[in-house]
């Protein structure tokens, strides 16, 4: 099992600031992201965002093999 430490932001923000979780070592980012989904309530913006670590926004085909330092990004509306 690996780490994800998850930064929340937008909309994910009443759920708090971070959020901790882990995943199998191997997991891609869309798995990554149907477990953090459960853990907030079934909240479905979670499949329309996009997760990014420090320098990149991950595909959902992404794998990661190692404890990783996220964020949730919603889409944004607006002008």
């Amino acid at each position: 099992m690996i780490t994800i430490h998850m930064k929340l932001f937008g909309g994910f923000r009443k759920f708090g600031e971070t959020l901790d979780f882990a995943v199998p070592i191997g997991s891609t980012v869309a798995a990554i992201k149907a477990v953090l989904q459960k853990k907030l309530n079934g909240d479905g913006l979670v499949l329309d965002s996009v997760l990014a670590n420090d320098s990149a926004i991950l595909r959902d085909s992404d794998v990661l093999d190692s404890d990783a330092e996220l964020s949730i990004l919603p889409p944004v509306c607006g002008g």
